[in-house]
């Protein structure tokens, strides 16, 4: 009699064949290309295509070694956004300490602050922040992380419309949204920086029109 056919999951279209040869690294940068690794499948595949073996297999590691690292895939998860948003969060610091900026010099940080991150850690913790998380605690850092995103906007947005504070918290999550769409188009390779900067700035100020004539 014969047995129901395996259910088999791809291996994910960002894995090559490793090199037979392993390169030593230290236990930092290896850490850190575990993560690059994971976050290259993210961004090829989707969160849940992150397995052990092929994140392994990506690094030309073995699995003990990633285990080392990171004990389940949760881990492995929740460490790319939460370096991601480091790696962020050391690019803006003037932006995400101090709230009385313009809005024009918080976008174009923000816009460059977002596209050398990605270029650092790839995208996996931007499609991540953007997405609906796999479980409760990595969906508790995402909505962290985009609350620290909005919080610089609050401030210069109520100066300019004279909006109460929920309705500038929308109006910030909107040009989030909004940046995220465009940034994506340039992780995608149809935008240079220079169109994504200034298309959030024609968002951001036909919104501020509406608000303010």
């Amino acid at each position: 009699m014969r047995g129901r056919p395996l259910f088999i999951l791809p291996m994910p279209s960002s894995i090559k064949p490793a090199n037979d040869a392993r390169t030593r690294l230290s236990p930092e940068d290896r850490r850190e290309q575990l993560l690059r690794v994971t976050s290259d499948i993210i961004e090829a595949d989707g969160v849940d295509m992150v397995r052990i073996p092929y994140v392994a297999a990506a690094a030309g590691v073995t699995r003990p070694v990633v285990y080392k690292f990171f004990p389940n895939r949760h881990e492995l998860i929740k460490g790319v956004l939460e370096s991601f948003r480091e790696e962020f969060a050391g690019r803006t610091p003037d932006i995400l300490g101090d709230q009385s900026g313009e809005i024009a010099s918080i976008a174009s940080v923000f816009i460059d602050a977002a596209c050398d991150t990605i270029e650092a850690k790839g995208s996996g913790g931007w499609q991540l922040m953007r997405s609906v998380a796999p479980d409760a605690e990595i969906a508790v850092i995402s909505r962290d992380f985009r609350g620290q995103l909005v919080e610089p906007w609050l401030v210069p947005l109520q100066e300019l419309t004279g909006v109460p504070d929920a309705e500038a918290r929308a109006l910030a999550d909107m040009f989030l949204s909004g940046a995220g769409e465009i940034v994506q188009r340039w992780i995608d390779g149809e935008f240079s920086r220079e169109q994504v900067a200034t298309l959030l700035s024609r968002i951001i100020l036909a919104v501020l029109l509406e608000f303010t004539e």
